[in-house]
């Protein structure tokens, strides 16, 4: 009887031991994206075209809206523009004084999900299609809105600087 209590006991126990060392599955409503490259280099070429055709139009605020409210555009020569409202004022007096046809280029664009760059060629030209400026840039993006906006802009002319 002693021994039939024992395994009884012992079984019992066994039985508590193989229930508590079993693992618990947690599971949470957190929604993994994956980051696609080929999807987010459409995208940043299609804001590269998006950027053309406003600065073509004159659209000052379709430009300023490629960047992102903390964006900083660091051109030749002069100080950093920080912030889009401060881009929107500096594209809209370029506008006003009468900017010439812009194009650019798109030649390599490498990143991931965090941070995405693009090297461009770009290029002023006259309405006889006369080349005034060409230059190339460097521009990094980040995913701001659901977009990838521009978030630093570094561009620099091919000419020489004009001497004195």
């Amino acid at each position: 009887m002693k021994k039939t209590n024992l395994i009884k006991v012992l079984l019992v126990a066994l039985i508590f031991v193989t229930i508590s060392c079993k693992k618990e599955t947690v599971t949470t409503n957190e929604v993994k994206t994956t980051f696609n490259f080929d999807e987010a280099k459409a995208a940043i070429e299609a804001a590269g075209q998006t950027f053309v055709i406003a600065i073509n139009k004159g659209d000052s605020t379709t430009v300023a809206n490629c960047y992102t409210t903390d964006a900083k555009m660091m051109g030749p020569n002069e100080k950093s523009i920080i912030g889009r409202p401060a881009i929107k004022k500096l594209f809209g007096s370029w506008i006003k004084s009468g900017m010439p046809t812009f194009t650019m280029k798109t030649v390599e664009i490498w990143g991931n999900e965090n941070l995405m760059a693009a090297e461009e060629e770009w290029a002023f030209s006259d309405k006889d299609g006369k080349i005034l400026d060409s230059g190339k840039s460097i521009e990094l993006f980040k995913m701001e809105n659901g977009k990838w906006r521009m978030f630093r802009d570094c561009y620099n002319s091919d000419l020489p600087i004009p001497s004195k």
